[in-house]
């Protein structure tokens, strides 16, 4: 089953430590060895981010709203089941001080 772990923070009131990168290399690693790992991504910075939207026909593109929650990043596993994906859930860093969201990833057969 794959999941997808998807961290996020409020850069407003926290954000990633410089000893953070030492606790991303070791998740890296555990999950590399263990071969779960489907896909990873960090974002860069959502001042960088674009919406973009489709209404009647016409596009509009704007500046991706800067306040609250803010997605930095995400894992895709594929892992036995729920259980797992949560366990590996809580190793993620931004854990410590924003959110992961864990959800199942719909696999199209065909």
């Amino acid at each position: 089953m794959h999941f997808a772990l998807i961290y996020s923070y409020d850069p407003s009131t926290s954000g990633p430590a410089e000893a953070e990168v030492e606790q991303w290399l070791a998740l890296d690693a555990e999950l590399s060895a263990a071969g779960v790992t489907v896909h990873e991504s960090g974002f860069h910075p959502v001042g960088e981010a674009r919406d973009v939207a489709v209404r009647g026909g016409q596009v509009s593109i704007t500046d991706a709203p800067r306040g609250g929650s803010t997605v930095a990043g995400l894992y895709v596993v594929d892992v036995p089941g729920l259980d797992e994906a949560l366990r590996l859930a809580a190793k993620i860093p931004t854990a410590a001080y924003g959110t992961v969201q864990v959800r199942q990833v719909v696999q199209f057969e065909g």
